[in-house]
């Protein structure tokens, strides 16, 4: 098994059998002190946190694929905070599902927007590249530059959808309420499908108005970190 990919909060490790191993690390990110699963840079560690999100990243995927939402998941891994997944050809992009309007969405349009306004599950595609800051880009674009097909923007987008309105269900009957949430896609033999992981680094959630931290998710989730 050789480590083919290292990540803020998770390392990627390509597996003899063709598969590849997640392994899930308490590093979190942030803005200065503030932890922000929405930012790009590492400001620290929180221990437990890389358990939260194996534990999450379960539990997300299980509700996808009982409503028939594929995904690259295969199982848990040998090694503690470890899923293995199939192999995918990422897309390098981001879908983002907006809720409400926060964080980057209320920077870009504060002229227009206010903090917490509802989105009608608007959808958003930035490319996967800090050292641009993760740029949006538009549909057009992402056909133009031949990074992805008409036909596979349509199927994130509803796709994304689906899995946002299933899971702010899951957390809404935990008194919880989903801000937004970012997913990966990418191919596996051909096909398009939610790819990476879904925890709590990869959306924001709020309880009586304040975003929680990753191991408060867990815990408000699942009942345990």
């Amino acid at each position: 098994m050789r480590e083919i990919y290292t990540g803020k909060t998770k390392d990627v490790f390509l597996r003899d059998d063709g598969y590849v191993l997640l392994r899930f690390k308490d590093t979190v990110t942030g803005v200065g002190d503030t932890v922000d699963s929405g930012a790009n840079e590492v400001i620290g560690e929180v221990a437990g946190k890389g358990r939260s999100s194996f534990n999450l990243t379960l539990r997300f995927f299980e509700l996808l694929h009982e409503a028939g939402i594929p995904t690259h998941f295969v199982g848990i891994g040998p090694d503690v905070n470890t899923i293995i997944a199939k192999r995918a050809r990422s897309f390098r992009l981001e879908v983002v599902c907006r809720a409400k309007a926060w964080g980057s969405f209320v920077r870009r349009y504060g002229n227009h927007v206010r903090e917490g306004d509802p989105l009608p599950s608007l959808v958003e595609f930035t490319l996967k590249d800090d050292e641009r800051g993760d740029p949006l880009i538009t549909e057009d674009a992402l056909v133009a530059l031949d990074i992805v097909s008409r036909e596979a923007i349509d199927y994130m987008k509803g796709t994304a959808r689906q899995a946002t309105a299933l899971i702010a269900g899951h957390l809404s009957q935990r008194g919880l309420e989903l801000i937004d949430i970012k997913y990966e896609f990418g191919e596996v033999d051909g096909r398009t499908m939610i790819i990476d992981e879904v925890s709590g680094d990869s959306m924001r959630v709020a309880c009586q108005g304040r975003i929680l931290l990753q191991t408060e998710l867990a815990e408000a989730v699942l009942g345990r970190a």
